[in-house]
């Protein structure tokens, strides 16, 4: 009988050791349950938690640059605003036709109006008159060395010759023969007449004292004509208006030129901005729900 009770007593006692162990509560579970819901240290630990995921997020989403993204009535980014490139065009085109109006103004007087200006005034009609009265002076008194030249055997036969190497050239052009390799020959041979010829002129034309004569006079006039044009080509360039449309130029230059960078950055400011749209719309399909973006 006693040993039949000591083994009843360990028998019960095994059963309730395991019930309790079953029904037992951690100390640190039970204080956690125990602990006041309203607790204030908690609540800020949490919101404080809680705010620092979503700094997280922001600084996430800031990096990515999708706050920048104009987001749709379907929550889907928008595409890139044109407005500031077009209107940006706008300008530009306009500063360019400015551009063009200032260089049509400052390219200064034609020569056509030059010359109908300065036939208006009585010494350059005359200084023409004289100019063109010595380019004749100077003809007539070459005239009849020349055709004393045409009487001269050797000069008539460097004018024999010269017109039979003429005329073989243009047999052998007519011909189909007319490469470099024929040519050259005959050619080389009509200049060296032609040198010839001209030799003869100028040793003729230098034993005339008049025709010398007759070419400084004829020298001189062109320059006067050539004077009295720079004269007035100075006057009109030196002028008051001039100078304002060479300011007016470099005006219309440096708008055209700020008026293209800010062209340029508008198309890149867009450009960068459907890249981004374009990110976006690859992380949406990528990972089936739409990243983080702001307003």
């Amino acid at each position: 009988m006693m040993c039949l009770s000591y083994r009843n007593f360990f028998l019960i006692g095994s059963i309730v050791a395991v019930v309790m162990m079953n029904f037992a509560v951690p100390i640190h579970a039970q204080d956690r349950t125990n602990r006041p819901k309203g607790n204030a240290v908690e609540q800020n630990r949490d919101r404080s938690e809680q705010n620092q995921v979503r700094g997280d997020q922001n600084r996430s989403n800031r990096s990515s640059g999708y706050d920048r993204l104009r987001m749709g009535p379907n929550g889907l980014p928008m595409p890139a605003d044109r407005t500031a490139s077009i209107e940006a065009k706008r300008e530009l085109e306009a500063a360019k036709a400015e551009l063009t109006e200032a260089m049509s103004a400052n390219s200064g007087i034609s020569s056509i109006a030059l010359e109908n200006e300065l036939l208006a005034t009585e010494e350059y009609r005359q200084a023409l008159i004289d100019l063109r009265r010595a380019q004749a002076d100077y003809d007539n008194v070459r005239r009849p060395i020349f055709e004393a030249l045409r009487t001269d055997d050797y000069y008539r036969e460097l004018e024999q010759k010269q017109q039979q190497r003429q005329k073989t050239i243009r047999n052998l052009v007519m011909t189909g023969r007319g490469s470099f390799d024929w040519l050259f020959p005959h050619a080389m041979e009509a200049l060296e007449i032609r040198q010839r010829m001209t030799r003869e002129q100028i040793m003729a034309l230098a034993q005339a004292p008049e025709v010398e004569d007759a070419r400084e006079r004829m020298l001189l006039a062109a320059a006067r004509v050539r004077a009295i044009k720079a004269e007035r080509l100075a006057q009109v360039n030196n002028s008051e208006t001039l100078r304002n449309n060479k300011q007016r130029l470099d005006a219309a230059r440096e708008k055209v030129r700020q008026a293209q960078a800010a062209y340029n950055r508008a198309l890149a400011a867009e450009a960068e901005y459907e890249q981004l749209r374009q990110q976006y719309l690859a992380e949406l399909r990528r990972t089936g729900r739409p990243p983080i973006a702001g307003n």
